[in-house]
C-alpha cells in the first residue's frame, strides 16, 4: 500500500513554535511522529515522503529512518541536506526531486513534489493529482492552494501528524473538489478576478491578526 506524508522535521525544536504543534518538546514530537507512522505503515508498504524529513546530518537522519517501518521514498525538500550525501541515502529506497507515480487503487497518476505546483502533467485533463508539502499550515499559502483542483497538502501539520494512505488521499481530494466553488487550474471553474481580490484581502486581514 502507498502512504504519503511531508514536512515531518524530525529533531527540529523550533517547528513546534512555528507551526503551533501540540507537543511539549522535540523529544515528545519525535516519539509521536514515529508512533503514528508505525501504527499505520507495515513492512511491505511504500511511504512517499514529500520533503523535509529532517534537517539533521546523515547519522541523525538514519537514526530516525531505522525506527520507521516500510520502504521509504524521499522526494527532496529544501531541508533534506542529509540526502545529498552518500551516507544519507543508505536507508532510502529512492531519492528524487519529482515523481509521477501510477496509483494502485485508481486510474490517477500522482504528481509528487515538495513544492505545490499551479499546473502539472495531466492537471487540465483530470488524469492526475498533485501532492505536495512545504507550506505547512501557513494561512496565506494554503488559501491559494485550496483553489487547486485535484491537489492536496499531505504535510503532517495538515493531516493530524500521520501519513495518509492512498485511499485517504483520494477521499480527501474528492471531498475537496466537491466543496470547491472556484478553481485556479480547472478551466470551467476558474476564479473571477473579484474573488481573487477578496481572497487576497482576507489573507492580509488574517496576517494582521497574527502580528
Amino acid at each position: 500500500m502507498n502512504f504519503f506524508t511531508a514536512d515531518l522535521h524530525f529533531g527540529h525544536a523550533n517547528i513546534i513554535k512555528y507551526c503551533k504543534r501540540p507537543f511539549t518538546d522535540v523529544a515528545a514530537m519525535d516519539r509521536a511522529l514515529i508512533a503514528n507512522w508505525n501504527s499505520r505503515v507495515g513492512a511491505d508498504d511504500d511511504v512517499w515522503i514529500l520533503g523535509d524529513l529532517t534537517m539533521q546530518a546523515p547519522q541523525g537522519a538514519n537514526n530516525y529512518l531505522r525506527q520507521l517501518k516500510g520502504r521509504k521514498h524521499l522526494i527532496l525538500g529544501n531541508h533534506d541536506n542529509f540526502a545529498h550525501k552518500a551516507r544519507g541515502t543508505e536507508l532510502l529506497d529512492e531519492v528524487c526531486s519529482y515523481k509521477e507515480l501510477k496509483l494502485q487503487t485508481s486510474p490517477y497518476t500522482a504528481i509528487l513534489c515538495h513544492y505545490p505546483l499551479l499546473f502539472w502533467n495531466g492537471s487540465h485533463s483530470g488524469t492526475s493529482i498533485m501532492l505536495y508539502g512545504h507550506i505547512h499550515n501557513s494561512f496565506e499559502p494554503n488559501a491559494v492552494t485550496a483553489l487547486l483542483y485535484n491537489a492536496l497538502n499531505v504535510g503532517v501539520d495538515c493531516c493530524g501528524y500521520i501519513p495518509l494512505s492512498e485511499k485517504e488521499v483520494l477521499t480527501r481530494i474528492a471531498a475537496h473538489n466537491q466543496a470547491m466553488r472556484y478553481s485556479l487550474n480547472k478551466p470551467e471553474t476558474q476564479v473571477p478576478l473579484a474573488e481573487l481580490a477578496r481572497l487576497h484581502h482576507g489573507a492580509n486581514a488574517e496576517d494582521s491578526k497574527r502580528s
